[in-house]
């Protein structure tokens, strides 16, 4: 039997052809600039575009009408720039987040199912020196920014990698049965935000929040590290209060 002759997709190569112009150029492009850059209508690239939008790859500006690919595409191609880019987004957040808090507040990604720190400010006293964590990896279930990475995970996604973590006690506190784990994560989704209670190193806690894309996908993790003995239920309130109101108005 002959095999059937395939044929090309067009509107692949259309979508792939913008893809490819918006990668190559690192300020925003008009639709009229990547009409022409792809020689396509204007009304072929507005329908393309929109479904790279409705889809979380690329965004419009809402003032200038120009659109650019999102870090959530930088994330599906591994790009090398993507720590920088969230990290020159994301400090100034940091900044005042440890200023009013006088706390030590650490950025995190998921990668291979393991949380990764690319960028941390100490706290003003120097009690916790998080600096060094980063490029350091973590396990997901026992950290707080970790858990939002769980707690976003369909219940099939959850199994899988429940079936393939072993959840280690690292400390007296550490989560470590699989229906604990999910009571937690039921938590977490409710209040929008999560915690490591000494769950991953004694005498210290943990309060972190999601930073989220335009089609609210997870990209990143912000949290903020205290030592146990100042981690007052207050303080803890105080906290999710500046996460939330500094980074009310943020999205990746």
């Amino acid at each position: 039997m002959e095999e059937k002759q395939l044929k090309i997709n067009h509107s692949v190569q259309k979508v792939f052809a913008i893809i490819e112009n918006m990668s190559a150029v690192e300020s925003p492009m008009s639709l009229n600039d990547i009409s022409k850059q792809t020689n396509l209508p204007k009304a072929t690239a507005s329908r393309l575009l929109y479904t790279l939008m409705t889809m979380g790859y690329a965004q419009q500006n809402p003032k200038t009408a120009d659109y650019s690919l999102t870090l959530k595409f930088k994330l599906l191609t591994n790009s090398t720039t993507i720590s920088h880019d969230i990290v020159s987004l994301v400090r100034p957040y940091m900044q005042q987040i440890s200023s009013e808090l006088n706390e030590a507040t650490c950025l995190s990604l998921c990668d291979k199912q393991e949380l990764v720190y690319i960028e941390s400010i100490d706290s003003q006293d120097n009690l916790l020196n998080v600096t060094q964590k980063i490029g350091k990896r973590a396990p997901l279930y026992c950290t707080g920014a970790g858990k939002l990475y769980l707690s976003k995970m369909t219940e099939e996604e959850l199994d899988h990698y429940l079936a393939q973590t072993q959840l280690v006690s690292l400390t007296d506190q550490t989560i470590i049965t699989a229906t604990d784990l999910k009571k937690e994560l039921r938590k977490v989704k409710e209040q929008g935000f999560s915690m490591d209670d000494e769950e991953c190193e004694m005498g210290v806690k943990c309060v972190a929040i999601p930073l989220m894309d335009q089609q609210q996908t997870l990209l990143a993790t912000l949290s903020v590290s205290m030592p146990s003995i100042r981690a007052s239920s207050e303080k803890i309130s105080q906290t999710v209060e500046v996460l939330k109101h500094v980074t009310q108005n943020f999205c990746l």
